[in-house]
């Protein structure tokens, strides 16, 4: 993720930030074996799956069906 610019939450070690220079907001949320990649630049998260999909076996991305904090 350092190579992309993302960073980790100091307050979550399971959530990874990156701001662009245009003020748009990519994240990368990690549950056990789940991974959220949101954010409202949408090259930069297309960004973020192709680099995740070049270095892991993963499944497609999918829209979240399900998204809560207890």
């Amino acid at each position: 993720m350092i190579c992309l610019g993302i960073n980790q939450s100091q307050g979550d070690h399971t959530s990874f930030i990156k701001h662009s220079e245009l003020g748009g907001v990519t994240m990368l949320l990690v549950y056990v074996d789940d991974i959220i990649v949101t954010g409202d630049d949408e090259e930069e998260r297309q960004l973020l799956a192709q680099h995740l999909a070049n270095e892991f076996e993963i499944k497609p991305l999918r829209k979240i069906e399900v998204f809560s904090r207890n």
